[in-house]
Formats: structure tokens, sequence, C-alpha cells
């Protein structure tokens, strides 16, 4: 399908100059509307959310005005999403900034209207991936232990563990699983994993894990391994896959780490399972509540490496990010399907 009227696409994030450049350089036809004033100062790279702005009745109604004319998004208009298809009538397409979006576009029903959304699954694998080889490390060489004797000017030897042919769990294996998976066997571990579609052992040497197990076989997967890692899309199915019983399941002196959501864990049983030692610590970026209250448990123990929810954030993203966006404006332009669509159904 030809198409010679320009495509409106309204950034709702903030952009380099040299990322914008390449937006509108990929195509004529590309609209690209970047109200500076309109967009807050950004915290770090990559920051897709910035400061806090004063939003005035002005700003409001001249970022309606954008939002009216606009047929594609890019990123989150974090203050409409309730009533987006009402301020934004043409809109077609929402290309999201982070994977796990699955639960906003399912809650505010964009499917309903024919406002397509696709998430930037993929760009954030390595980083992640290697926040749980960091986290693996850490534990298996005590950093705990490390950071504590620097404190107290103390010089004592200990023997360290090793990661070699200790084993690993995946929970989840998309490709932020399948970078921990790559991960995991750079430093010599046996891998296993569990995902949603239970596959046939012809297909998990495509995985590169040593043994796939079904969700009803959890349990028996936590006994066996020294290391979980989860990496699932939070959806219903995922929420508190992680209770209390999967936690006493886990193999004494295990490690948790976890990059996916909050939601998939019980909190309070993992805060317990760790005071208890039950566990040999947790590696966590995400949590029930963010951000993390201060009054939370989680602080004060020892055997907890906290990320404030920013293990798939790494230099170069908004270069990554920016070229997948250009990549599907110009499908989009040739009417060829989109990379990374979520599924309302599922979530992903």
């Amino acid at each position: 399908m030809s198409r010679d009227k320009p495509l409106h696409v309204l950034s709702a994030i903030p952009l380099e100059p040299a990322h914008r450049e390449k937006i509108t350089g990929a195509d004529p036809r590309i609209l690209l509307h970047y109200p500076e004033d309109l967009m807050p100062a950004r915290r770090y790279e990559g920051d897709k959310v910035g400061h806090p702005m004063e939003w005035t009745d002005d700003m409001e109604a001249r970022w309606r005005k954008l939002l009216r004319e606009a047929e594609v998004l890019f990123g989150f208009d974090r203050r409409n999403l309730a009533n987006l298809p009402t301020l934004a009538p043409n809109l077609r397409w929402i290309q999201g900034s982070s994977t796990g979006i699955g639960g906003v576009v399912s809650a505010h029903g964009w499917a309903d209207h024919n406002i397509i959304t696709t998430s930037a699954r993929g760009i954030h694998a390595e980083p992640l991936g290697e926040f749980h080889a960091f986290a693996i490390l850490a534990f298996a060489k005590d950093l705990p232990r490390m950071q504590e004797q620097k404190a107290n000017h103390h010089f004592q030897r200990y023997c360290t563990g090793r990661v070699r042919g200790k084993t690993l769990g995946v929970i989840g294996l998309g490709k932020n699983g399948k970078a921990v998976v790559r991960m995991g066997r750079a430093l010599g571990m046996r891998v296993v994993g569990m995902k949603r579609h239970w596959e046939p052992p012809t297909m998990w040497r495509e995985l590169a894990v040593d043994h796939l197990y079904p969700l009803d076989a959890l349990h028996d997967m936590l006994a066996e391994c020294d290391f979980v890692s989860l990496t699932p899309p939070a959806t219903p199915e995922t929420e508190g896959l992680i209770d209390a019983r999967a936690l006493a399941a886990m193999k004494p002196g295990a490690v948790l780490i976890n990059t996916s959501r909050g939601t998939v864990v019980d909190e309070a049983a993992l805060v317990q399972a760790l005071k208890e030692e039950h566990l040999g610590g947790a590696a966590l970026d995400v949590f029930e509540v963010e951000p993390l209250p201060a009054d939370s448990p989680l602080w004060e123990l020892d055997n907890v490496l906290i990320m404030p929810h920013s293990a798939s954030c790494a230099e170069g993203e908004d270069e990554e990010l920016t070229d997948l966006f250009v990549a599907n404006l110009l499908r989009y332009l040739e009417d060829r399907p989109l990379l990374n669509v979520i599924n309302p159904d599922t979530g992903y």
C-alpha cells in the first residue's frame, strides 16, 4: 500500500539530537514532533522519564494538540494512559521503550481501539545477562564478606566458592533468559531451564540448556539449583510464582536473582527465607513496591544485593532503541508486520 501523506510521529520520551536525526532521516514521509520545552531533563543516560516537571494548562493544551495529530507514539504518555484513545483519535501504534509493558497494554485496553503496541524486547537482554553473571560471581566470591573486611580494614584470607560445575536454573527463556543461559554457559555452569511452553528434548540444544522443565515441575527444578534466575514476563500466571513453598523447595544456600517483576516473588516469604539463611542470598532488581520503601527489611540484610530497577539500563541503550524504532517505522510505512508486537491475550 503506497503512502504519500506525512506520518505524524510524536515522541513522549527524551531523545538526543542524533537519535532524532536518525528517525527523521529514515524516510522523508516521517514527520517527528519533538517539543523540546515539554520534554523533561534526563536524570541519567537512557532515562525515559526524566526529572519531574511543573505542567501548566497551556503545556497540556499544546501536548494534546500534538496527540490529536499523532499516528505513532514513541514511548508512553504517562499522564494520559487511561484516556489515550480519546485524546489521540488517529493513533495506530505505540512503540514502547521497555520490555515488560504487557500489563500496561492490557490494563488500558488499547488493542480494543485498534492500537498496536510494540515492546523493546531484545535490546536489554545482554545488560540483564551481565547483571545475572555479576550476581552469580558476587555470591560465589563472597562480595559481602569482601565489603565487610574492607570497611573494617581487616585483611584475612579465606576460601571462596567457584562457579564452574554449579547448576543455574533459568525461569523464562525469552530473549532475556537466553542471554542469562549464555552467561551461565560461559562461566562453565550446568544450566537448566523452565518455560511456559514445554519443548521436547530435541529443542533443548537450541535453547542451550541441559534439561528443560515444565511449569508443573517447578519445585523439582528449584531443588537442584545453586542459582535461580528469574526472567519470565509479568503475567497472571507468573504472579506469586516464587512463593513460600517454592522458596522452601530451593536448595539450601541457593541464590535467587530477579530481574523480571517484583510480583513474581512473595517478598515477605523471601525476607523470611533470607533471615533464616535457608537461602544464601538474593540479587534483586525489581520489587513489589518501587521505589523500595526505606523501611523494607531487604535494605538491612547483608546477603542481599539491591539494584534500583536499573539492571537493564546500560550505555548504548538509546541507540539500540532508536534503531529498533526506525526499523519498525520503515516496516509500518511499507505495511509489513512490526517487530515485538504485544499480544494482549498473553501480555508479551
